[in-house]
């Protein structure tokens, strides 16, 4: 059976973001660049830190920041 997993909103990610570089997003957030472009193109998928980083960061909550998929 699979296991489900967590995917980014990417409209909500974009709408945070504000026209920023990616960068200066990362920054931010205290996460790596690398990490959020491997997320936004479906690489890599939100861990716990990222989630902890954007929802501190930004008024977003985590329910309009990540879904739950089916794996």
């Amino acid at each position: 059976m699979a296991k489900p997993t967590l995917s980014v909103n990417l409209e909500t990610l974009e709408r945070l973001r504000e026209g920023q570089p990616w960068g200066d997003f990362a920054n931010n957030i205290g996460i790596d660049a690398g990490t959020i472009s491997r997320i936004r193109h479906g690489l890599s998928r939100p861990g716990p830190r990222f989630i902890a980083a954007v929802v501190t960061a930004y008024p977003v909550r985590m329910e309009d920041l990540v879904t739950v998929e089916a794996a």
